[in-house]
């Protein structure tokens, strides 16, 4: 019975990586349509600006610059990003599991059609983000900015925004299931019907009441004219 009872817990975080005990440097001028396995990629790793089927295994990738980069087919797993400048790159239908962004720069990162299995963005920047038919899965994003980030058809399910400045940010026809918004500005969130079913804070009613309002077309005035 006890089994069965802790069998029904939600969980509420995503899985972390599952990081090797140490890893090799990665060399300054690598492959990079290869699997990079257990590496430590720093700064001075020279990066092209348009990397095709990279493949990232338990890799520690810290304080690069990537902004403006595309990655073509970019799969990564059990990999951490710390300190990274994503600002503007290109992420298009990439496929990340177990894997967390700290302290980076995502300002107008795209993720369109990206799948996110387990991944945990944390202390982030990441406004104008776009998550636009991305598919996520125990997505967490923590105390991040994400002002104007677009979730257009975004899919998702046992996700969270937590501590998140969604102002202006677009859930237009996105699904999401068991999501909670906690600590979170919702202030002129727009597609507001697609957190329906959402968990938020009881300060966070009069907000999220304004989209919804806004959502149905419903004006407040002072007079009927």
């Amino acid at each position: 019975m006890a089994r069965a009872a802790r069998s029904k817990v939600k969980k509420l975080r995503p899985d972390p990586p599952d990081v090797p005990s140490s890893r090799d440097p990665a060399p300054r001028f690598p492959q990079f349509d290869i699997t990079w396995d257990g590496l430590l990629i720093g700064p001075d790793v020279e990066v092209p600006e348009h990397v095709a089927d990279l493949t990232l295994q338990e890799c520690r990738w810290e304080g690069a610059d990537l902004s403006g980069r595309s990655f073509t087919g970019l799969r990564c797993r059990d990999t951490e990003f710390v300190h990274c400048d994503l600002s503007g790159a290109v992420l298009d239908d990439a496929g990340l599991t177990r894997v967390t962004f700290t302290d980076c720069r995502l300002t107008g990162t795209a993720l369109s059609g990206a799948s996110l299995t387990d991944v945990h963005i944390r202390d982030c920047r990441a406004d104008m983000a776009n998550l636009r038919m991305a598919r996520g899965k125990y997505l967490l994003v923590e105390d991040t900015g994400l002002q104007g980030a677009d979730f257009y058809r975004f899919t998702g399910s046992d996700c969270g925004l937590v501590g998140c400045d969604l102002t202006g940010a677009s859930f237009a026809d996105a699904e999401l299931t068991d999501a909670y918004l906690h600590r979170s500005t919702l202030d002129e969130v727009r597609g507001a019907f697609a957190l329906r079913g959402s968990r938020i804070s009881a300060d966070q009613q009069v907000p999220l009441g304004g989209a919804l309002l806004a959502a149905l077309g419903i004006q407040v005035t002072d007079s009927p004219v």
